[in-house]
């Protein structure tokens, strides 16, 4: 019999249950993107696709062209995260089992792209004499989510600045000079003296933004590091009736 499993993940009890994304950001996104918020490398989120791992209604894919809800990489997520403690076909059946609970919702397509989700929503599942809690994997690319967005918006491209090269927003420097000086150990003070309108959230977007979106034939850093740190998933005994 199974008893409470504890893996080492920060503790999400207090993590917002909803965050305000750009206006602009679409229900469907990129691999890379995807890959980015569930923490996961593109190989592991092309398996998704290619496997059919989270319900189809989640994504889509049109030849080797693959799309990806926001709430497909936090169920990737949990796939990937517990294959050592459930079977592929429970972990399937879980998420199938919250699909069609989302899709009941008035508001589903906002739940979909992560871009509201109703406090009172449970993301728990008993199955196998196990209660499985997703909520620590929701809240989780919640977070990473809204460090795409906060990415997107001090983060820009556009082809007729600097030739389309990623841009701060608002000026003409180029995001790669920055990471690369910092990279050779240039000193953050010399680099504000230089560009004074640079912060810390600057260079953390724009890390964010190289991963969202990589340059071809770069390889991305989720892919080297396979980034994610362990969550938890907390699995108890069912109340017996």
């Amino acid at each position: 019999m199974l008893a409470s499993i504890r893996f080492n993940i920060p503790n999400t009890r207090n993590i917002k249950a909803s965050i305000d994304v750009m206006a602009s950001q679409v229900a469907l996104i990129q691999t890379a993107e995807a890959a980015f918020i569930a923490g996961l490398t593109d190989r592991q989120m092309n398996r998704v696709v290619d496997e059919t791992l989270v319900p189809q209604s989640l994504f889509e894919r049109h030849g080797n062209i693959r799309r990806f809800t926001r709430l497909s990489a936090a169920f990737a997520n949990f796939y990937f995260d517990t294959d050592d403690l459930l079977i592929a076909e429970a972990r399937r059946q879980i998420l199938e089992e919250l699909t069609q609970r989302v899709e009941k919702l008035l508001a589903k397509d906002e739940v979909f792209a992560l871009l509201s989700v109703p406090k009172d929503l449970s993301w728990k599942v008993s199955k196998l004499a196990v209660e499985i809690d997703l909520a620590p994997y929701i809240s989780r690319a919640l977070l990473r989510a809204r460090d795409v967005d906060h990415a997107d918006a001090l983060v820009s491209s556009c082809p007729e600045i600097m030739n389309g090269a990623p841009v701060f927003s608002g000026t003409r420097v180029p995001i790669d000079i920055v990471l690369s000086s910092l990279e050779d150990n240039t000193d953050m003070g010399r680099l504000r003296a230089s560009y004074p309108f640079l912060t810390d959230a600057h260079v953390d977007a724009a890390r964010t933004y190289q991963q969202v979106h990589p340059k071809r034939g770069r390889p991305r850093l989720a892919e080297v590091n396979q980034l994610s740190p362990r969550k938890v998933t907390r699995l108890s005994r069912s109340a017996r009736t």
